[in-house]
């Protein structure tokens, strides 16, 4: 009996290559799951997205900083006192500055600083110039000066008269005083003097605008 050697390999492979037609794995390439995650990602952002622009809602977190930065803190109380009135119109009581228990008063003819018997005066247009301001007391006597001085006197309805009785409202130096200029001598104005009398002065010193600044009161 001959020997009959190996016969002829057996090709390893087939015509679908190694081993035969490709088995389907038993799971998915790794790139799918990967995929797929970031697709859901991508969705649920779309979505958030969508959320916010229909609701306009934000973040709790940064809605609450921002409503913080931009909410103004509570307005606290005043304790300022109430402004003082300033002249108009009616009838008034006139004081110095830091004195509301003094008055201009009438002396015989003349205007001082009491006080005793404050003068209640009506405030009207000024006869001279109706932007600024003429008093007159109950017995129909205006507030005028003469020889600089300030008395009350009768209308004698002249124009010197009516330039004498026109005072022009002034700031004073505290919140809520004034001080009164004469019409027809425009650099003078009611000062205070040292006896308490009544005069139209040019401003000299220290001092005059203190004792030229008055306060507006009503009457009690």
């Amino acid at each position: 009996m001959t020997d009959q050697g190996p016969g002829p390999a057996r090709p390893s492979g087939t015509v679908y290559g190694s081993g035969g037609p490709a088995a389907p794995s038993d799971g998915l390439p790794r790139f799918v799951p990967i995929a797929v995650g970031a697709g859901g990602v991508a969705v649920l952002l779309l979505a958030w997205a969508a959320w916010n622009s229909i609701t306009g809602e934000k973040d709790p977190a940064v809605a609450a900083t921002a409503t913080a930065a931009t909410t103004p803190a509570a307005a606290q109380p005043s304790a300022a006192e109430p402004a003082k009135p300033l002249l108009g119109a009616g009838e008034w009581q006139l004081s110095p500055l830091g004195d509301e228990n003094t008055y201009l008063t009438v002396s015989g003819d003349f205007a001082k600083m009491s006080p005793a018997d404050p003068a209640t005066v009506t405030v009207v247009a000024g006869l001279g110039d109706e932007a600024c301001f003429s008093f007159r007391l109950s017995d129909g006597r205006f507030l005028r000066h003469f020889d600089y001085r300030l008395r009350f006197d009768a209308s004698d309805d002249s124009d010197l008269f009516r330039a004498d009785a026109t005072f022009c409202q002034e700031s004073g130096t505290d919140a809520g005083t004034i001080r009164l200029r004469s019409k027809n001598y425009p650099d003078y104005r009611i000062h205070q003097r040292k006896d308490a009398s009544l005069y139209i002065d040019k401003p000299e010193g220290a001092a005059f605008d203190g004792e030229s600044s008055f306060m507006v009161q009503t009457p009690a």
